[in-house]
Order: structure tokens, then sequence, then C-alpha cells
């Protein structure tokens, strides 16, 4: 099931290529460009497998006494919580309307963190976190998987730069409605 949910994503990342057919990279004749463009879809599938491997295996922990103990005091209010390394997007980042002009900051952001959005819904306690214990589990397995979507987003930057692109963020979403992503970024609500 894993495989055929990440199968579904790769077609997808493969298709955020198509906004940037126009620039010079991907619709060049050569076929020194066509390989290139070989080289990013192998690229991203090569790293949609890898981030299904790693939910794989987090998964796998969700159980364990120490992902219980380290997520137990989490908190899931993306309005209140507070980014510890947040730092303004520039323009060419993201723009915010409801923050912003793209001008000055209109959006922070913390690039070594994820945060989770939950429907609201599935908040029913007083402290607006999950009380479905099956999206605290998901809230709290997935959290394992943070250091690698930072690393990633890390290593990204690096190599989309060279396409004068910003990489593509980090998603997971479970089955349940409960969705991770890295950078760390407040939503509009």
């Amino acid at each position: 099931m894993i495989y055929k949910l990440f199968s579904s994503i790769l077609i997808s990342a493969a298709s955020l290529l198509a906004p940037y057919s126009h620039r010079p990279f991907a619709n060049a004749a050569s076929a020194e460009k066509e390989n290139e463009v070989k080289s990013i879809l192998q690229r991203m599938e090569s790293d949609t497998l890898a981030f299904r491997d790693e939910i794989e295996r987090v998964y796998s922990a969700r159980c364990e006494t120490k992902t219980l103990t380290e997520c137990a005091e989490s908190h899931f209010n993306d309005c209140s919580s507070t980014f510890p390394d947040q730092q303004c997007m520039k323009p060419d980042e993201l723009v915010i309307s409801a923050c912003g002009d793209g001008q000055s900051c209109n959006a922070l952001w913390d690039k070594r963190l994820s945060t989770v959005s939950i429907p609201a819904s599935l908040v029913r306690s007083s402290l607006n976190n999950p009380s479905d214990p099956e999206v605290i589990e998901s809230a709290c397995y997935s959290r394992l998987a943070e250091q690698y979507m930072i690393d990633k987003y890390e290593a990204d930057e690096e190599y989309w730069a060279k396409y004068n692109l910003q990489p593509s963020w980090t998603y997971f979403g479970a089955h349940n409605g409960l969705f991770r992503k890295s950078p760390a970024v407040h939503q509009e609500q």
C-alpha cells in the first residue's frame, strides 16, 4: 500500500517540472539537455523511494517507548507554536498575502523543523491538540522522520540552486488527515 502511495506521489513529483518546461534546460533539443532532464527525473524518483523507505522505518518504531515518551509533551497548535530558528522568507521563497506584500518579511519559517496540520474536526482537546489516539500516533511516528526531511531540504537547496530554483518542500500525509511538512511554516487559517 505504501509503495502504491509513493508511486502516485512520484508521478505527481514528476509533474512538478511541467511549470518549468519553458526554461531552457527543460525544452532544449540537445542530447545533453535531454540527459539533464532525465537525470533530474531519476533524482526525483530516487528521492521519493528513499522517503518511502524512511516513512516505513519510522512507522515500525511508532510503538517504541522512546517515541512515545518524547512525543508525549508535544504541542500541535499551529497558531501558538513558535519556531526556535525562525526567519523571514524571501519573496522568491514564498509570499503569503495575508502576512505581507512580498517586499518585506511576509512569512516566518524554520528550515530546522517540520510542522503538522490537523483538520479542525480532529482537534477536540482544550489545548487544540488532537484527541484521537490514531492521530496522536501518526503525529508521533511521523516526527521521527523530521531529521530526514530537514537534511533532505538542505541537500536539495544546493542541488536546485544550479537551476536557480527553490527546492520542493517535503510533505507527509497520513490516512487520518494529519499532514507534516518541512520546512516549518505557519499556515493561513
